[in-house]
């Protein structure tokens, strides 16, 4: 009976991880200027485009975020938005100015899309390794949405300030 278990066992976890793609190594920390003291806490990125935001929807919520996450303990602040961007979305962005923080302690930063993005694509796939937890790569307007829209309802009038002061990533010859 143990063995049977233990056979199912080994089936299924062989199932579910060859069913996820693993990520590509991530790119080296791209910043703008590094923060010295550096911070070392959970970061994210906001990244304007036009007057959208590019934002990533949670596949158990179905709800709005930006791309960010928790800190490995011993990279930036800069580097941990860095990092979760890409492993969200798949973009190499370049971390600049530190925006503020929220409540909890996250780390909010001005970062800007690497490559030709002008902003008539609105939607994008979001990578294979990332495919667990994000459903969706969408630019969207942020003074459009709801709080309930909104994956923590209470930080999206603090997230709408931060927007406003975000350079766009448009390149400058084509707007």
């Amino acid at each position: 009976m143990i063995k049977r278990f233990s056979f199912y066992l080994w089936i299924s976890l062989f199932g579910l991880t060859s069913c996820s793609e693993i990520p590509p190594s991530d790119p080296a920390c791209r910043v703008k200027e590094p923060e010295i003291p550096p911070k070392i806490s959970n970061a994210a990125c906001i990244i304007r485009l036009n007057d959208q935001l590019l934002s990533i929807t949670h596949r158990l919520s179905g709800k709005y975020d930006v791309p960010g996450g928790t800190s490995n303990g011993s990279e930036s602040a800069q580097c941990t938005a860095h990092r979760e961007t890409w492993e969200e979305t798949g973009f190499n962005v370049e971390v600049g100015e530190w925006l503020g923080q929220n409540d909890q302690g996250m780390q909010y930063y001005a970062c800007k899309l690497a490559g030709d993005f002008d902003g008539t694509i609105t939607e994008f796939s979001p990578p294979p390794w990332s495919s667990m937890e994000v459903s969706a790569i969408t630019l969207i307007d942020p003074f459009a949405i709801s709080g309930k829209q909104w994956r923590f309802e209470d930080r999206l009038i603090h997230l709408r300030d931060m927007f406003n002061r975000v350079e766009d990533s448009k390149p400058k010859d084509s707007q």
